[in-house]
């Protein structure tokens, strides 16, 4: 089921099938994970029973781009016959346009898409990707999913310069198509999404972004949908404090850089990620109390002095 389902804090096991992708959007913080080719199947039936032996039910098919992966369908398949419950995937939804594909992959145990979709015009969501077309396919696959009885669907977008200002209207768009759940997205300032970060960032420290944000925000309000955040900051979101994220996925976003401060905690290696970029980082005050805690085994109470 979706994260209103199950609870947002149901471990979910993440499991990447490719190195590589149809798109090449402009925001990507996997750009420079995306070496090419896909990940062999033995390699993801060991990692599905891995989480299986962990005692894990729920299973997230992720890239690159999953969709992709020539036995995607096999592996749909195979999670289901290892024990997985709920088979989810993030996807960018253009291979969903065949309805052929959407049928195999539900009857091999396809539970949940997640599409991801940044923009309600051919322009602004094409413009993202850089490519053209991606936008009507991934539209295409957005209506045969919903039309799918069973099959759970939501939108993820990833917030930026370029879509903040109708980011309203794009979701008024999808719920008209009959979407009930967003997963709302802040930039993460790695890969793409740094080097573009002068087209793409978005500072909600001004008033008029901070009221884009909220206008899209009053939809949380209704009692039919569903909105989530990711790595908006707590200050952003005063009077929607219910939209904050919970302590386990902020868990989850530093278990995602766990090699990084592994390397940090055991050889005193600064994060390879350090640098210009943390201020706009959502995990900029974590790093900043792991550094105080590891030099001075303490942090300071909240409210002293010195």
């Amino acid at each position: 089921m979706s994260e209103n389902g199950t609870g947002a804090s149901e471990k979910r096991h993440w499991v990447r099938l490719t190195r590589y992708c149809n798109q090449r959007c402009i925001f990507c913080l996997d750009r420079y994970a995306q070496t090419g080719g896909t990940v062999p199947m033995a390699s993801i039936k060991r990692t599905l029973l891995t989480g299986r032996k962990l005692g894990l039910t729920r299973v997230v098919l992720s890239g690159g781009e999953a969709t992709v992966h020539p036995e995607f369908v096999e592996i749909v398949a195979l999670a289901r016959e290892l024990g997985y419950t709920h088979i989810q995937t993030i996807t960018n939804g253009r291979k969903f346009c065949y309805p052929d594909f959407l049928k195999k992959v539900v009857a091999a145990g396809l539970k949940e898409v997640t599409f991801s979709l940044h923009g309600n015009t051919p322009a602004l969501h094409d413009h993202l990707t850089k490519v053209p077309g991606s936008f009507v396919q991934a539209l295409s696959g957005l209506r045969h999913a919903l039309a799918t009885p069973g099959l759970i669907v939501s939108v993820d977008v990833v917030i930026n310069k370029l879509n903040l200002p109708v980011l309203r209207e794009h979701l008024d768009f999808c719920i008209g198509l009959g979407v009930g759940e967003f997963d709302l997205l802040a930039l993460v300032p790695f890969g793409d999404a740094w080097k573009n970060r002068e087209e793409l960032h978005c500072d909600f420290t001004v008033s008029e972004n901070l009221a884009h944000l909220h206008r899209a925000l009053e939809l949380s309000r209704r009692k039919d949908l569903h909105i989530w955040t990711n790595r908006l900051r707590p200050e952003h979101l005063e009077g929607f404090e219910s939209l904050i994220q919970p302590p386990a996925k902020i868990l989850d976003e530093v278990r995602g850089r766990r090699r990084i401060f592994a390397r940090y905690l055991n050889a005193g290696k600064d994060p390879s990620c350090a640098g210009d970029s943390c201020e706009h980082c959502f995990l900029r005050d974590f790093c900043v109390d792991l550094k105080e805690l590891t030099k001075n085994g303490s942090l300071p109470r909240c409210g002293a002095s010195g």
